[in-house]
């Protein structure tokens, strides 16, 4: 997912077989280090997913923070030799290993190689049970089966930045490693397995019909495969964003469970985060601003009702800065299109952001680039960098700054639409030299920014049915249409119903009666 905690350590180094067994020998696992990995291996034999479950999100992070916290987990030498040398396990246990890696330290392009090599072992593995349609090998609670797809991307994502790095800095040892692998990480095998996992899962037949009778397996008749095929076409939605194809990626989840009584994504609350996070962005990018905002105001919402997140978890870092992200994101959509608001989501704006929303309020072009640049998505170029460039010609962050380009030509386009509106919003009908006058220009300048408020406040807007689809319609607070030289305006406030009002505040009563009664 989004960026993890110092990603700095040094992106070179290696050693010889013989030096990794010698260090492994010498290698001393704690005691209850070695408790712990002996009950890893035990329930995964016994493919007791709830014990796992435990060892996972309690086990492993308690003995993170005690005796790893700024040092690796004994390598996978070590483990072979000291625990187990059950090739499932170290799979498993190397998936860990790596983890910890990428999460608190820095890893070397050694060590990048490796998390892939060690993805692929399993994600073949998986993908080989789902074509036979056999009972997958690996039994892992549904928050790791997440984290691990989640990683697999984020490891990819990091990797361009690392190689882009590299030969920034001339560091030639890491750039002969990447040079010598182009397939570690690459773009095309990446999505190939995403797809493969949803492809033999079945999945989207699965959402689009649960109970077909004449059904292939795969998510119909296992819960876990439900889930990796479901969580794959997260993180294909993600890929896609990530390469800044937008319509691809809502078209990935067209049959996404949203009408479900209670969908999938609610059985872990860092997918549902993300989910909203990607789809709501790509509305951005695709200009509907209306539907980024109902994307965004349902997740938020949803969080700040959120109760029960395991915070010693690295993924609660994780939804904390991408709900900040996701804040970030709704005040821009809200300066470029206006829309009421939650109550609860205005006062929390009003408490944490107003800063933020008075400057794009004043149309800072600057806080504009600077909120975009710390919530979109951290993008990555789908080709490897020609090596063989000068260093100067090489951009490093050219993903980023294409999306930012266009993102800012929006914004300038939209630069005179909120002083032609305030003034708008005076009158019922105004001549168009008086409005030229109070907003400082030409008629013949003024005739063209009124044509771009009519065309930048119609936007599509989803009524029901897939993410992409939707229906015209205008999105702003002022109306008006143009009789030669008068301009005639329909300013309206849209206003709440009556019993909407009542249901909240009954609600918000019963919260507090039952606060007190457990009191």
């Amino acid at each position: 997912m989004a960026d993890r905690a110092n990603q700095s350590g040094s992106e070179s180094g290696s050693e010889s077989e013989g030096d990794l067994q010698k260090r492994a020998k010498r290698e001393n696992i704690a005691e209850s280090v070695d408790y712990f990995l002996g009950q890893l291996l035990a329930s995964l034999k016994n493919r007791n997913v709830s014990e796992m479950h435990v060892h996972y999100e309690k086990t492993f992070n308690e003995l993170s923070d005690k005796y790893y916290r700024t040092s690796r987990w004994p390598s996978s030498q070590a483990v072979e030799q000291q625990i187990s040398e059950e090739p499932l396990f170290l799979i498993v246990y190397k998936e860990l290993y790596y983890r910890h890696i990428f999460s608190r330290l820095g890893p070397t392009f050694t060590e990048r190689q490796g998390s892939w090599e060690n993805y692929c072992k399993l994600l073949d593995l998986i993908i080989d049970d789902l074509e036979k349609n056999e009972v997958l090998s690996v039994a892992l609670p549904a928050q790791w089966l997440w984290d691990m797809l989640d990683e697999f991307v984020y490891h990819y994502e990091t990797y361009g930045k690392a190689r882009n790095k590299a030969i920034k800095m001339i560091k030639e040892s890491d750039i002969e490693i990447a040079r010598n692998n182009p397939d570690v990480f690459d773009t095309t095998k990446v999505l190939q397995y995403l797809h493969l996992l949803i492809k033999h899962s079945h999945i989207e037949e699965y959402l689009t019909n649960p109970t077909k009778e004449d059904n292939p397996g795969g998510a119909y008749k296992d819960e876990s495969v439900r889930l990796i095929g479901y969580f794959a076409l997260m993180q294909l939605l993600r890929m896609h964003s990530l390469l800044g194809d937008y319509r691809l990626a809502l078209e990935t989840i067209e049959c996404m469970d949203f009408n479900a009584e209670v969908p999938l994504f609610y059985k872990t609350p860092v997918c549902h985060l993300t989910l909203y996070y990607y789809v709501g962005f790509a509305y951005i990018m695709l200009r509907r601003y209306s539907d980024a905002i109902r994307t965004f105001s349902d997740i938020l919402v949803f969080l700040l009702k959120l109760t029960g997140v395991n915070t010693s978890s690295y993924q609660h870092t994780v939804m904390k800065k991408k709900e900040d992200q996701i804040y970030f994101l709704l005040l821009i959509c809200l300066a470029l299109s206006p829309q009421t608001l939650d109550e609860s989501l205005e006062k929390k704006i009003s408490n944490d952001y107003d800063d933020k929303r008075q400057r794009l309020h004043r149309r800072e072009t600057l806080c504009f680039e600077e909120m975009f640049s710390y919530s979109c998505p951290k993008f990555v170029p789908s080709a490897p960098p020609d090596y063989d460039a000068p260093v100067e010609s090489q951009l490093p962050n050219e993903a980023l700054h294409r999306q930012l380009r266009l993102f800012l030509q929006e914004v300038k386009q939209q630069q005179f639409l909120p002083t032609i509106k305030s003034y708008m919003k005076l009158y019922t009908a105004i001549k168009m030299s008086k409005l030229a006058q109070l907003c400082d220009m030409d008629e013949e300048q003024l005739r063209d920014q009124l044509m771009c408020v009519m065309h930048k406040t119609r936007q599509h807007v989803h009524k029901e049915g897939p993410p992409l689809a939707g229906e015209h319609a205008a999105c702003s607070e002022v109306e008006f249409y143009l009789d030669g030289d008068m301009v005639h305006i329909n300013a309206h406030k849209p206003h709440r119903p009556h019993a909407e009002v009542f249901l909240e505040q009954i609600l918000k009563f019963q919260d507090i009666l039952r606060k007190m009664g457990q009191t």
